[in-house]
């Protein structure tokens, strides 16, 4: 019986036991659901997110200050300074600190205001305001201004007002060469120019100020703080010079307001053996110091304008938003036109320009040599193309050698050497001139040309023979201007094709260079032989053919005129409003090629009534930038006896000297005497010591007397040819000094004078006057 109990029990233990354990299975695995999804969001939070919310916990408990880094400076290669950084101070307001230190609001805002030249009532309501925990009152607040917030808070001994350092951008040359350096714009990054192709180099790395905070951003009694260091940019060395393109400036802003050239103009010199570009430009320009502000007084009048006629109208008004909207985009436009580099950006008709390439092409394979014969009687019916070709001599040049063609710039010679070159080898030689490519100019912003298809220019069916004598000389196509330069470089430097550079070197803030660069050879276009015979032959350009207003007296230049219709550009009509672009690509000196010189006039007046042509405008501009540029970088002259004239000397002090030891001096300067009075010595002298004079003039020596202190009228010398200005400053004791076209003839005539007339001057002095011939073509 005990044992049956025992059983029983036992039974009833167990059955209890296995209840007990499904019990707790379904325990642990109801324990096990319930925990899962808490573990999953434990494992993504501790382990997967981990960096995330750290990151998240980390800006709650901690805050950033950045701190600017010194911007890297820009200079020419003379190391003169173009664009440098300096030190200036963002002041902040902290609502929140001002408001636990009980400040004076009303008393800050009114002393600030004064020091700061700010509003008092815009201090106020930023000092208020508790939604941030700075507010900025004051950018880029120059060190005096700065050190006066200073003393005023240490003197008042106010808590809540902050100074940050910054840097900000200076341009000491203002708008020279503004296109090529760009500016940096509100947040010191790089916009345009090499502060925008250079910018990873000058911006160095921010550094940072990371401190504890507590709520409402305070700082906590017991704070930590670290200081990253930031890393000053690099400096940039251009190969800018900028007393080269100081004269090449002057020179087309004199071009502009001479020939009242409603477009602008743009231009650039480079080194032909090696890329390096000297100086670039387009006009009109801006002052990258004040970059947002309009510096073309007309696109200025207009904007202002629209602003005044959008402002008539209720605010919100259609016609309000309307307007609004037109100003807005006139603004934009203004300020893009104003920063836009057309020497690299803009496509143009070359114009005769071209015929360089073209008469080396052919010239280099052989379809043509110096013998080659053409006849042009002005116009002519070429089998292939529909429109009757005229060449810009309606007359004709009659019998032409290869020379000659060049020379007279003849456009049925030209469309005659095409065909004999024929499409395809034209097409080649074009492409390996690199017009079918960017030259890879370390600025940003660069197009390339826009020439014919293969295809198009080898289909003698189709447009193909019109397409080859139009693009012979320049015509039906565009490239930009470096394009033409570097193509022009490679036909006088030996036939290499160079990559243009404008940065020669980074240096680091030790010195260090960091980046180097040197000249680039492409590709060899034409043989050597070929380049040497296009020297000779483009020098005979500017001495017997259409540039011969490019002269400068002791130098050998050579070069090309060219002037092109903007045949794309339509009046209110629809009509093609037949506006030009005069243009001249000027080499120097012609027995060694080192330089060359491109200037475009864009869209000259006719109401000057001066003939619009490269020769008349373009090629005198050139001359003169020759004349200013070639001493300065070391090109020696060398005179002629025909054009000693054209040589300034400075005349010696003489006084005190026998008129044998006098006769001498003179000699050896290329001057001569004539002797007033009876005296053992000179006593006197007409110019004074000092002054300059055209080589070969006669200097007035005065024995035992004194010179007479006689003043004179200047007269206008403007449209005189040669002999007549001779008369005139002659009778007047004047000395000329005649610059530009040397040729003797009733059609070169004085186009400018430096000394204004009506001028009172001393007897002797001299005026420099630039000969040209109104009528020159092309």
């Amino acid at each position: 019986m005990a044992r049956k109990r025992r059983k029983k029990e036992f039974a009833r233990v167990r059955a209890d036991s296995g209840q007990h354990r499904r019990i707790l299975w379904v325990m642990a695995v109801l324990g096990i659901a319930a925990f899962f999804p808490m573990a999953l969001q434990l494992y993504q939070l501790m382990i997967s997110d981990y960096e995330y919310y750290s990151r998240l916990a980390l800006q709650n408990q901690t805050r950033t200050t950045y701190v600017t880094a010194h911007r890297g400076t820009i200079y020419d290669r003379n190391m003169n300074i173009l664009a440098i950084s300096k030190t200036v101070e963002n002041i902040y307001l902290d609502p929140h600190e001002l408001k636990q230190s009980k400040a004076d609001l009303d008393f800050i805002a009114e002393e600030l205001g004064e020091i700061l030249g700010t509003e008092p009532e815009k201090i106020q309501k930023l000092g208020k305001d508790l939604t941030k925990r700075y507010q900025q009152i004051a950018s880029n607040v120059e060190e005096p201004v700065a050190a006066e917030v200073r003393h005023f808070i240490n003197t008042n001994e106010i808590s809540g007002i902050h100074l940050e350092p910054s840097s900000e951008r200076s341009y000491p040359y203002g708008t020279l060469a503004s296109q090529v350096i760009g500016f940096t714009n509100k947040s010191n990054t790089g916009s345009e120019g090499i502060e925008a192709s250079y910018n990873r180099y000058l911006e160095g790395t921010a550094g940072k100020v990371i401190t504890t905070k507590g709520n409402n951003e305070m700082d906590m009694p017991f704070s930590y703080e670290k200081y990253v260091e930031s890393i000053p940019g690099c400096s940039v060395v251009l190969t800018l010079d900028t007393t080269v393109q100081a004269c090449l400036e002057k020179q087309m802003a004199d071009a502009i307001a001479r020939y009242d050239v409603q477009n602008g103009a743009f231009g650039m010199v480079m080194e032909v053996k090696t890329g390096k570009v000297l100086a670039m430009a387009t006009l009109g320009n801006y002052d990258p110091n004040q970059y947002l502000e309009i510096a073309d007084p007309e696109a200025l009048q207009e904007t202002q304008a629209l602003k005044e006629s959008y402002l008539s109208h209720p605010v919100g008004s259609e016609a309000y938003e309307r307007e609004k909207a037109a100003y807005d985009a006139a603004v934009t436009a203004a300020r893009l036109k104003q920063w836009r580099n057309r020497v690299l950006s803009d496509g143009y008709e070359p114009g005769s320009t071209f015929k360089v390439l073209t008469m080396a092409a052919a010239l280099d394979c052989g379809a043509i040599d110096l013998k080659t014969g053409f006849y042009c009687k002005g116009s002519e019916k070429i089998p292939g193309r529909s429109q009757l070709l005229h060449c810009w001599r309606s007359s004709g040049h009659g019998s032409e050698t290869t020379p000659q063609a060049l020379q007279n710039s003849c456009n049925i010679a030209f469309a005659h050497i095409a065909l004999k070159l024929g499409g395809e080898r034209f097409y080649d030689y074009v492409n390996r001139f690199g017009v079918m490519e960017k030259t890879g100019i370390d600025l940003a912003g660069e197009s390339k040309g826009v020439f014919f298809s293969k295809e198009l220019i080898v289909d003698t069916d189709k447009w193909g023979t019109a397409s080859l004598t139009s693009g012979s000389f320049g015509q039906t196509f565009k490239l930009t201007p470096i394009q033409l330069v570097r193509a022009i470089s490679a036909v006088v430097n030996g036939g290499n094709l160079m990559e243009p550079y404008i940065v020669s070197e980074v240096l680091d803030a030790d010195g260090k260079t960091v980046l180097q660069q040197e000249p680039t050879v492409i590709r060899q276009v034409i043989k050597p032989e070929t380049s040497k015979t296009m020297c000779e032959l483009l020098e005979s350009v500017v001495a017997v053919g259409t540039a011969k207003n490019a002269s400068v007296a002791g130098f050998s230049i050579g070069g090309k005129t060219g002037t092109s219709e903007k045949i794309d550009i339509l009046d209110e009509n629809g009509q093609p409003t037949l506006d030009k672009i005069v243009s001249f690509v000027g080499i120097a000196p012609m027995d060694n090629p080192e330089y060359i010189v491109l200037v475009a006039l864009d869209t000259p007046s006719r109401a000057t009534g001066t003939y619009i042509s490269g020769g008349v405008m373009a090629a005198p501009t050139v001359g003169a930038v020759m004349a200013d540029i070639l001493p300065y970088l070391g090109v020696k002259q060398s005179f002629s006896e025909e054009d000693i004239q054209g040589k300034t000397v400075i005349v010696e002090d003489l006084t005190g000297k026998t008129p044998k030891e006098a006769d001498k001096l003179l000699k050896d300067s290329g001057l001569s005497a004539q002797y007033i009075g009876t005296g053992d010595t000179v006593t006197g002298q007409i110019p004074q010591s000092g002054s300059a004079v055209p080589g070969g003039s006669q200097i007035l020596l005065y024995l035992g007397e004194t010179p007479p202190m006689q003043t004179v009228e200047m007269p206008d010398f403007v449209g005189m040819n040669r002999q007549q200005a001779n008369d005139a400053a002659g009778a007047l004791g004047i000395y000329i000094l005649p610059t530009g076209n040397q040729e003797i003839s009733p059609a070169v005539i004085v186009t400018t004078q430096d000394i204004a007339p009506k001028t009172q001057v001393s007897v002797g002095t001299t005026v420099r006057l630039e000969f040209a011939n109104a009528r020159a073509p092309d």
